[in-house]
């Protein structure tokens, strides 16, 4: 099997196949490959689905080179202050390649909760964020009040998503039940992608073709509303973050958004807990830029190397047990791999 120095450049290779899976009343599952006819009628769906996207999509660009740059500085200054622990409890929320800084609002959602999927996130109490920067105000929301992108006091919440390379966001719908809409985003530090309508898989990851692939400039604004910010996932996929990444989301909180309480969490367990099961989400992991696809190209290679360790056990018949190959492995990979048996965490598609 060829070898992938890269996660995108693995994705890449990867083309969605055009087989379907049939279920028949005999219970048998069997491939169907598409006619095309059925590929046409695809193809037009897809189509008219892309246009509905496009239709409640707007951009504009608004901010110049040296107004890019100014306000890249200061998001370098967040991510010190992040990084130094300066800032409240829930501001940051570190994940491999990607940080989010929440101000103004900040909510909770996924592992975070007691029940999970989207209808769940709920907003932090009020004062467990730190208040957005008066120069998020200043160098952006004023510009944007400006340029009559959005209304005079319409912002109450700024997300800045810090990306590296080969950083992703799987596919989501912004919670209906917590933002109004319309979406704005500005982008900084480079050009990129925003793709609707993909479906992401992992082990290894794969993302499907989407229904619409919007390019974003450093320093564009892009407007979200309508069937776009409602009726069909947004996402960011790894191989569109080929340079460092960074975008502020610009949001109003609805006033009858729901917010964390003590019942949100399991009541059986004790208070003094809580605040530890709201941070365990987060990893204070820093990714290394220059090589932001190990980790998971690293899991790729390991089960290829436990397959293939399995494989030799079974033709030399030797009926070892599990625990004996797995030390057998362990030798062979070296003490980097001591934990490699650990389960792996799933990912499920979710919205935020």
């Amino acid at each position: 099997m060829a070898g992938f120095t890269d996660l995108r450049e693995k994705l890449k290779s990867m083309t969605p196949h055009r087989d379907k899976v049939f279920e028949y009343s005999d219970g048998e599952k069997r491939k169907h490959r598409e006619s095309d006819d059925d590929e046409s009628e695809h193809e037009e769906r897809r189509d008219a689905e892309a246009s509905k996207v496009k239709s409640s999509i707007k951009q504009a660009n608004i901010f110049t080179q040296e107004e890019c740059a100014r306000i890249e500085a200061k998001i370098d200054e967040v991510v010190a202050k992040g990084d130094k622990g300066l800032y409240r409890e829930h501001t940051v929320d570190r994940a491999p390649l990607r940080n989010k800084y929440f101000f103004g609002e900040g909510y909770t959602y996924g592992s975070q909760l007691e029940k999970r999927g989207p209808g769940q996130e709920r907003l932090y109490s009020e004062g467990e964020v730190d208040d957005i920067p008066d120069w998020v105000h200043e160098l952006v929301i004023d510009r944007l009040v400006t340029h009559g992108v959005i209304a005079e006091g319409f912002v109450n919440s700024a997300v800045i998503n810090d990306y590296q390379p080969g950083g992703c966001i799987v596919s989501h719908v912004d919670p209906i039940h917590i933002f109004e809409r319309p979406i704005v985003s500005v982008s900084f530090f480079s050009d990129s992608a925003l793709c609707f309508g993909c479906k992401f898989q992992f082990k290894p990851i794969r993302v499907s073709e989407p229904v619409l692939y919007l390019p974003v400039g450093r320093g564009s604004v892009t407007v979200l509303s309508g069937y776009a910010a409602d009726d069909i996932t947004h996402c960011i996929r790894p191989q569109d973050i080929k340079e460092r990444r960074a975008v502020i989301i610009l949001r109003k909180t609805r006033p009858d958004a729901p917010r964390l309480n003590s019942s949100s969490l399991s009541p059986s367990i004790p208070s003094s807990e809580r605040r530890h099961i709201l941070k365990a989400k987060r990893s204070h992991r820093k990714a290394d830029p220059d090589a932001a696809h190990r980790p998971r190209i690293l899991e790729m290679d390991k089960e290829l190397q436990r397959r293939s360790l399995s494989s030799r056990q079974r033709r030399h018949g030797d009926g070892s047990s599990e625990n004996s190959w797995r030390k057998a492995d362990e030798r062979e990979l070296g003490s980097r791999y001591t934990h490699d048996h650990a389960p792996t965490r799933r990912v499920k598609m979710r919205r935020h």
